[in-house]
């Protein structure tokens, strides 16, 4: 079932604005993972620059929820852009700490990372699955369940893994320890937003049927 009762610009326009953050993400995953083989100044600008990008398209969002759907999906609509605008600052704030790093690296840490940031690049890819269906119509249980599965794995993989090789991990100061935590957890919390708003988008269609 489409959410849509009328076809309205306005409507359309919040949609097309939801998956642009989440494409402004998926670019900035892919800046990321240039930045951490590189170091290159410009990229980080460009991850600065798509992070204040998507601050102006959540703002557009508000705005245009006041003409836009029944009142009782705007909460959840305007959640869902705040949400998505997170995933932007996590990926600038990463980009920023890896900045801070003295170091590179290891080869553990970068493999689990990468594999971290391919989940989550599937997790997105999944969610704008979920917007076609509320938008075109169609079952959205199966996605959010691939979506909260993905969430799962990736905390395991967190606390099972690298949070037990951090424990053990030498670095040469407590600052560098805690810049390169704080990296990870960064990276770690996209996942948790992409749910949140997989969960809020459910509410939606929930209303909807």
């Amino acid at each position: 079932m489409s959410i849509f009762l009328f076809e309205r610009d306005n409507e359309k326009g919040i949609i097309d604005n939801l998956r642009l953050l989440i494409h402004k993400s998926l670019k900035s995953i892919e800046l990321l993972k240039e930045y951490m083989a590189s170091k290159d100044e410009k990229i980080l600008k460009e991850i600065i620059n798509i992070e204040e990008e998507g601050d102006e398209i959540t703002k557009n969002i508000r705005i245009n929820l006041e003409n836009a759907f029944l009142p009782n999906m705007r909460r959840e609509l305007s959640k869902s852009a705040e949400l998505l605008d997170e995933t932007l600052d996590s990926l600038k704030h990463a980009a920023m700490l890896y900045e801070l790093l003295k170091g590179e690296l290891d080869d553990y840490l970068k493999n689990e990372i990468d594999l971290v940031l391919m989940i989550t690049v599937d997790m997105f890819i999944h969610l704008e699955r979920v917007l076609d269906a509320i938008e075109k119509g169609g079952d959205i249980d199966p996605i959010i369940k691939e979506i909260k599965d993905k969430e799962k794995f990736i905390d395991d993989i967190y606390q099972n893994r690298i949070y037990k090789y951090l424990i053990n991990l030498e670095v040469v100061s407590f600052w560098e320890g805690k810049i390169l935590c704080d990296f990870i957890d960064n990276i770690v919390n996209i996942s948790d937003y992409i749910e949140d708003v997989a969960d809020e988008l459910h509410i939606i269609y929930l209303h909807a049927k």
